[in-house]
């Protein structure tokens, strides 16, 4: 295919999409879809959302290996362990249940890393006056000398992976997911005995959701489609 028939063929698809397009607006397009195909060794997805997904997956998960390999300076401390450790020391006194709701970990885990973290002396617990059967949770002198060390070691991740993004892009791009973390922090904390499809039927609605799941059919059948030409061509 010719780039210019290759163009032709995007202007197409994208203009029987888009009820109102502009030239410019299918270039910033183009150029978008053009740039994302580059990404993960060409291993890229069908749609968008995904492809963001994955890019947003991806960097963190390299930030988690990156933790990890300044955590080896501090033997038997787990990664896990300084989210609570933070999370406490920056709600101050809290019940374990919002420790653990925060930190989206499972009841039973939560709570062993808050019993480990407790045996350390890094924390301490006291009923709750307000509720006999909660417990309340705070850090101790022992907990912060610990978190400030910490803080110092897994800055180093951070500066790492981001030191070369202008700060002005930083802010940028927080303004755009800041609403989606609050978003999903309080749709997870309500989340308890509801699956996946219920939490997209309350967040899209029926109508949403049968169009999202149609539209996803199609690009899966058509990026199936495109591979298996693509092998062929070789064969």
């Amino acid at each position: 295919m010719s780039e210019l028939v290759k163009l032709i063929s995007a202007w197409e698809e994208y203009s029987q999409k888009n009820s109102s397009v502009t030239a410019t607006d299918f270039c910033m397009y183009f150029l978008a879809k053009e740039s994302n195909n580059q990404l993960f060794s060409g291993l890229t997805p069908p749609d968008l959302d995904t492809v963001f997904a994955k890019l947003v997956g991806r960097l963190a998960g390299m930030h988690r290996v990156y933790l990890k390999m300044a955590l080896q300076e501090i033997p038997g401390f787990d990664l896990e362990w300084f989210y609570f450790l933070n999370s406490i020391y920056q709600m101050k006194e809290v019940k374990k249940t919002q420790v653990i709701q925060y930190n989206f970990t499972e009841q039973t885990t939560g709570i062993d890393i808050l019993n480990k973290l407790k045996n350390l002396g890094y924390i301490a617990e006291r009923t709750d006056p307000d509720d006999k059967r909660a417990k309340l949770v705070g850090i101790t002198k022992a907990g912060e000398k610990m978190l400030f060390r910490l803080y110092q070691l897994l800055y180093k991740p951070n500066l790492l992976m981001y030191h070369g993004i202008d700060p002005k892009d930083k802010q940028v791009i927080i303004n755009l997911l800041k609403d989606t973390e609050h978003t999903h922090q309080e749709l997870l904390s309500g989340a308890r005995n509801k699956t996946l499809d219920d939490l997209l039927l309350e967040v899209l609605g029926e109508e949403k959701l049968a169009q999202a799941e149609a539209e996803q059919e199609k690009r899966v059948a058509a990026f199936s489609g495109a591979k298996q030409n693509k092998r062929e061509k070789k064969r």
